[in-house]
């Protein structure tokens, strides 16, 4: 009976609280490592704001990422992340393709900086976990770097 009702309690308690979404409020950073003709090993810094009053464990999650026109790939963070509670810090996402499905030009254009324009976008799904409690939340960003 006790164990019952502490599930019928916890179960109360999961679906009274609200969830505010995740935003991504810029791109922070692009470093490239390395690129050549066979893909790309970079890094894409964002930040990310979390309007909760209970911080989140970020799994690993990928995001397609498009640079000038140029679709990258998948970024992909390395290993789960906490985020505090109404906190909002710059988070490292790696970036690691091959360009199977990319234009050769594009990739020259690339590897000689000639796409100087700098546009960043990035679209996918963050997937967040709290206890069992999990929750994909949209990502949509389109920004020039400095």
């Amino acid at each position: 009976m006790r164990k019952y009702l502490l599930c019928i309690l916890c179960s109360c308690l999961v679906l009274s609280c609200t969830i505010k979404e995740l935003q991504l409020t810029n791109v922070s950073g692009f470093t490239v490592n390395k690129i050549n003709t066979e893909g790309i090993d970079a890094n894409l810094m964002l930040k990310i704001n979390n309007p909760n009053r209970f911080g989140f464990t970020i799994l690993k999650s990928n995001v397609d990422v498009i640079y000038s026109g140029i679709n990258l790939g998948k970024a992909q963070l390395k290993e789960k992340i906490k985020i505090k509670a109404n906190d909002e810090c710059v988070y490292t996402f790696g970036l690691k393709s091959d360009f199977k499905n990319v234009n050769l030009m594009d990739v020259l254009k690339l590897i000689n900086g000639s796409q100087n324009n700098g546009i960043v976008e990035v679209k996918g799904d963050l997937v967040c976990k709290k206890f069992v409690l999990r929750k994909t939340f949209p990502v949509s960003i389109k920004e020039r770097l400095p």
